[in-house]
Formats: structure tokens, sequence, C-alpha cells
């Protein structure tokens, strides 16, 4: 211990020391052989068993002010109170030589009405600055006027028992990036487990998932703009369109990677768009453009944030997506039954046939056809079967009218809407019209569905774009699998014999193959009727050949390269049909004819791209990281222990991405990256759209709270004008054949 002359001379060089404006590091670094207070303190336990362990005896010394908080907060574990920091002293080089952690209950509440815990503690110990930069304690006043708390459920409740260390932030900063609730993190950091040690709390948790909440609004369009821009750097094909007010705030942003490019010239035949997701701060609408690759998997086209969904913006919405698609149209779009959408389809997208999501349409059949739907099973099952398998126009509106007069529903509104207008949702008025096999916005929807497990509710919309980008990497992840599997398994045996399946083995995907096995096997129910020449032919379905109304269908050769069926499966699904499968079965064809395999399908689905600068950027990046996994794996398979041997082939791998990277974008394809502005065809937003949620925590989810935002919805959508037309529009490119009213088919009955 020392006496009071070598203790006031330290303090006279400390003094000194801070008059000269000293400056040093903020801790020391101990020598190897020195024993840590941590360690001495358990060390000598066993001397004093009747002392607790940590108890903070003078003149002990430590290596930093982080150390010494520590120490005396396991002995206010150990008795059962909380510290904090209290005042400290700097000098004018910000160099610190005095700080003191008090008991939780010094000082007084400034309010004097308010509860408090302040008792005006005077429990604390003051730490002092040595030469060596390192601290020691030079005062300790261990009397409380409060009482101790006693268990691990109430001592636990202090807020400095309660700290979460850097690496447990880090690691809920993930997981709550990564959409996962703070009872489910609290689950996997073992925050709830009564046999866990962890002295964290829920309120701490919940605390800090706000604070990251609020750090990522802060310059959220500035945070977009940098993310948007360092996406275009390594994606040239990158297309980006803003739509902003008169100051500057973002209304509407469109785009699409090169990636979405590429897939759309191959397989942008036929797509649905919705606009049902909202997860985000600013509760947009988030519209998917989404289709359907040669392994009938969902790919995603691009995204679009909204505002409001009025005419004028989905105007603005495809205009530009088919800008950014170098002018190419879709044949067929599948949405909802939104009147602004049809109207922005009908002067925006000419040529595009527009159809419902025939699930939409069907969907309130419960609550308006009443107990009819819901308590008569036999309507029911022949109400779905004619809607689901009927794909014969004359029988599907014979059925239709047969129903209605049956169940007497003639009358029902809703049924007379749906009978006018089912041309556009009505599976025979698909037939013949290439949907690539979708006759509802459900590939939408799964992916609204998936895009809700990468994104967190009230999401900022640099983290959107960000976790869209997840989702799209996943989808790029699933075809590069189906891919591989298309390649490399191999069927050692065919489901049903025929030479014409060993073919179509070779030619199509696998899971496109797996469909025309199915349409094959289906097709042993049919038979030849009548064999009108060699090249025409009519089957029947040997299941309903026996009925006096059974269907017919008229199957005709076009030469050697086509074969035809008048049920319009070719030309809506373009794959061949149970029916001409039948004729070719029965000519002993060895092949698929050439004009029916169409090229979507095949293993050789994607055509060359004709910006050969997307292309080639997009087989470069796909190299690049190809050479750094190699190069990666190659680092970990070292197992090298010498330091500067590991940083050296660090240096390597950089380099060598980096020359690759150099390569990807010197071409005069490319183009070189100089300025950010170039990025944007018009100029930047300067801010995000108004907030309509707040706060940093999630909305609330409890019952009263989702009452009270359904009503809101309902009151919103009722005060839209776009929500009460009472007539769909017209579509722009009408079927052929006119279609009569159910008033004229009873007639001709």
């Amino acid at each position: 211990m020392w006496n009071n002359n070598e203790l006031f001379v330290n303090i006279s060089v400390l003094n000194s020391c801070r008059k000269c404006a000293r400056e040093g590091p903020n801790e020391r670094i101990a020598p190897e052989d020195e024993e840590d207070a941590v360690t001495k303190a358990i060390r000598l336990a066993a001397e004093r068993p009747d002392q607790p362990i940590f108890f903070p005896y003078k003149r002990t010394v430590f290596n930093s002010c982080d150390e010494a908080k520590e120490f005396y907060n396991l002995y206010s574990w150990e008795k059962g109170f909380g510290i904090r920091i209290g005042r400290g002293c700097k000098n004018s080089k910000e160099y610190r030589t005095r700080q003191d952690f008090v008991c939780s209950c010094e000082g007084t509440d400034k309010s004097t009405t308010a509860a408090s815990i302040r008792t005006e503690c005077k429990a604390m110990i003051r730490l002092l600055r040595q030469n060596d930069h390192s601290w020691y304690i030079s005062r300790v006043v261990d009397t409380h006027n409060h009482p101790f708390l006693a268990g691990y459920g109430e001592n636990k409740q202090w807020k400095s028992h309660s700290d979460i260390d850097p690496l447990t932030k880090d690691l809920v900063k993930k997981l709550r990036e990564n959409n996962i609730s703070v009872g489910r993190i609290c689950n996997i950091l073992g925050v709830s487990d009564a046999t866990s040690s962890k002295t964290m709390r829920k309120e701490s948790i919940r605390s800090l998932c706000a604070k990251l909440s609020q750090e990522n609004m802060k310059d959220d369009i500035g945070k977009t703009m940098g993310l948007l821009e360092d996406m275009k750097k390594t994606d040239p094909g990158l297309e980006v369109r803003f739509q902003m007010d008169s100051s500057g705030a973002m209304k509407t942003m469109l785009w699409c990677t090169g990636k979405n490019r590429v897939d759309y010239e191959n397989f942008g035949d036929a797509i649905t768009f919705d606009t049902t997701y909202r997860t985000n701060l600013y509760n947009l609408p988030f519209g998917l453009f989404v289709g359907v690759n040669n392994h009938f998997q969902s790919i995603v086209f691009g995204g679009v944030l909204l505002t409001s969904e009025k005419t004028i913006d989905f105007e603005w919405a495809f205009t530009n997506f088919v800008e950014i698609m170098n002018g190419k149209a879709t044949l067929t779009m599948l949405t909802d039954q939104c009147a602004a959408m049809a109207k922005a389809i009908k002067s925006t997208l000419r040529t595009t046939r527009h159809r419902w999501c025939r699930w939409h349409v069907l969907k309130d059949a419960k609550k308006k056809l009443g107990n009819i739907y819901s308590k008569r099973k036999k309507f029911k099952r022949e109400f779905n079967k004619l809607i689901t398998d009927e794909i014969d126009i004359r029988r599907f509106e014979n059925e239709w009218v047969k129903l209605l007069k049956e169940y007497r529903l003639v009358k029902n509104k809703y049924l007379k809407r749906l009978f006018k207008h089912r041309d556009k949702w009505a599976k025979p008025y698909f037939m013949d019209i290439f949907c690539a096999g979708m006759t509802s916005t459900q590939r939408s929807e799964s992916a609204n569905h998936m895009l809700k497990k990468f994104i967190q509710r009230a999401a900022p919309m640099h983290l959107f774009v960000s976790k869209f980008n997840e989702l799209q990497s996943d989808r790029h992840d699933q075809e590069g699998k189906e891919q591989h599997s298309t390649k490399q398994v191999l069927r050692k045996k065919l489901r049903v014999g025929v030479p014409i399946e060993r073919h179509a083995s070779t030619v199509y995907t696998r899971a496109m193959y797996e469909k025309f096995c199915d349409e094959l096997f289906e097709s042993g129910s049919f038979a030849i009727f009548k064999r009108i020449n060699d090249s025409e032919f009519i089957l029947v379905d040997t299941k309903n050949e026996e009925e006096i109304d059974a269907k017919h269908f008229r199957v005709k050769l076009e030469g050697d390269n086509k074969i035809s069926c008048e049920c319009g499966f070719y030309e809506h699904m373009g794959m061949l049909c149970r029916h001409t499968l039948k004729v070719l079965v029965h000519l002993d064809k060895m092949e698929i004819p050439a004009r029916n395999i169409m090229r979507r399908w095949t293993k050789e689905g994607h055509i060359p791209c004709k910006e050969t600068s997307i292309s080639s950027a997009l087989e470069q990046q796909s190299h690049n990281m190809q050479r750094k996994t190699l190069l990666a794996k190659a680092c970990e398979l070292t197992k090298v222990d010498d330091k500067g041997r590991l940083v050296s082939f660090g240096k390597t791998i950089e380099e060598v991405i980096g020359n690759s990277m150099v390569s990807e974008t010197s071409g005069q394809q490319i183009g070189e990256v100089k300025d950010a502005t170039t990025f944007w065809p018009t100029s930047k937003p300067t801010s995000c759209p108004p907030r309509t949620i707040f706060g940093g925590r999630p909305p609330n989810t409890g019952l009263k709270s989702w009452i009270a935002s359904t009503k809101k919805s309902a009151a919103c959508q009722a005060d839209d004008p776009s929500t009460k037309a009472s007539e769909w529009p017209e579509e722009e490119n009408p079927a052929k054949k006119k279609t009569k009213s159910i008033l004229e088919l009873m007639q001709l009955k």
C-alpha cells in the first residue's frame, strides 16, 4: 500500500502532465507475464472466503478504463446493485486522466413527481491515470443507502448488467437485416432461456433493434443512391428510372439488372404483374414483373416502387419498362382486376393481350354466392370443375347456362359480371393465347411471399433494394441448380417407353420433360374416332365417348414438320397436347415435329443476347466470382500460420480479382465509369417519399391495431375513384369470335 506522501507525489505528477497537455493511447499494452485484475481476484478469492471475489481494492491496476468498468460491474453483480459512468476529466487534447464509476442510485431525479431509482447513493470508485497510460483505483466508497437486489431475475434488471457486447450487436444487426423477429432473436441468444447465463434482457434487445432501425433510416436516399451506383459499377446492364415531384422527392423508381434484361429477351413473351406487396417504410406499393424460364421456374424481370396506383403511374411504369427492354413489349400480361392498370395497358401496350388472374376473379365466390357455394357441395364441385377443366368455348357456355338455371342463379349480379368478362379469365378463352401455362398471377404472389422472408417490415428504401437483390440472387442460384440437374442427372428408364419420349428427353429441360410425359400419359385415354385422310384425324376421349355431346378433337398434320390441334393447347402452352401426341404415337413417329418445338422450353432456351456488352459483362462477372471462390478455397486449404504469408496470399487474390474487374470494364462495349451522375438518364432524387410509418420499431401487430388498419385501408379504397369504375375497359385486341350474352344463350336453348 502507498502512503500519503507517495500518493501525493503521483497525483502531482499527473497534474503536471495534465497541465502540459499530455496525450497518448486510451489503454496500456500490458507485459505478457503480468496478471490481469480479474485473474488475480479469482486466484486470491480462496484466501478471502468471507469477502466478495471481485472487491475493488485500492491500487488495483487496469490496462484500460473499460476493463475497470467491467471489473466493478462484476462486483456489483455479486452484491446486487448496478453501476453507471460518473464524472471524469480530460485535458485540451482529449486525454482522459480521471474517471468515476458510481452506483446507479447516485444523485437525484430532476422531476419531482416521476418515480425514480435515484436515492443519492454515495457508493463509487475513482480511477486515475498513471505514467504508462494504465489506470488504478484511488478511491473506493462502498456504502449504499438502498437495499441490494437478491436473485438472478432481479439483478439482471440493472442496465449495466444488460449490456450487449459488440459481437452480439453485430449478430443482432445481421439477424434483423434478414427479417428475424425480435422474439426469435431473443431465443437464438438465449435471453429467454431459464438455464442460460446471459444477463441480457428482452428490453435491451428491443432497444438495440430500435436503434438499428433509426440508423438505417438516416440519409435513406443517399444510401439508396450509393447502393445503386455500386450496383451499376459491377453490373453495366443495370437500368434505373426515377420519377420525381417538384421538390425533388422520389415518386416512382423502376430498376432492372442486366440479368433481368437478358432473361426478358428470352422469356419475356408472357409475364404477370402484381402490386400487392407494401412492406416498406413508406408503405409504397411494389410491383413485380415476373415470368417463367425454360425450367418452368419463376424469374423476375424488374421491380417498381409506386407512390400511388393510378392510371398515370402505371403508364409511366409500363412505358419505361418497355424502353429498358429495348422497346420489346410482352405478348401477354396477366394482372388482377385493377381498372387503372387495365387502362394503362390499353394506352401503352397496344400489342399486348391483357388477361385477368383467374384466382382473383373467383376468390370472392364463397362470399358473393353465400350458402349455395359453402353449403351445397354438388354446386361447388360442378362449379370448380367447369372453371378448372373445361377448355372448349361452346361446352363452357352451355354448362354455365345449365348450372345457373339448375341452381336459380340467373339473376346473380356477381355471376353476370363474371360471364360478361369471361374472355379475360375463363380457361377456354386462354387456349389460343400464349401464356406459358399461366392463368393467374400466382407467380407474382409467390415472389411477394418470398420477398417477405428477405425484407423486414418498415424497411428503409436502401435496405429494400439490397434485399430485393438478394431475392434475385436466390432465384439465380435456383436456376443454376436446375440447370445442373438438367445437364448431369440422366434418366435411366423412360416413363412411358414410346420412341418419341426419348427424343423429348434430349430436347426439353428436366422440368418440361416431366410435363411432356404427363401429357403423353394422358394421351392413352384417347382413341382415334375417325380418320378423314392421311393427315387429318378426329379423336375422342374414351372416358366420355358414350355421352351424346362428347367432345371430339380434330388433329391435322401439316407436312412432316408441324402438327396442330383445335384444342389450342400448343398455342397456350408451347407444348404438344395429348391429342397430337396420340396421333404421333399412332403413326410411330420417332421425333417431335421441328416446328412444334418451342425453343424457350429446350435445354438451349437462352437465345444469344442482342446487347453483347451486357452478355459479356454477365459472363465476366460469373467468371470472376468463380475465380474468387477458387482462390478463397485455396487460401483455406493452405492453412498457413505465418501472418506475412497469409497477408501476401490475400493481396494476390485481390490483385487477380482486381485485374479481372479492370478487364471487364475497360472494353469499348461497356465503357469506363467516370462519373456517378452518368448512371441516370435524369437528375437524381434528393429525398424519399413522405413516411407513413413512424418510429424505430415495427408497427404493432396486435388485434386492435390490425382492426384499425383494416378499417383505414377500406376507407382509402372507398375514396379511390379508380375502384369505383362500374365498367371494366374494353380490351385493345378482342377475340375474333363474337361472344354472346347469357340471355342470348338462354333464348337459343
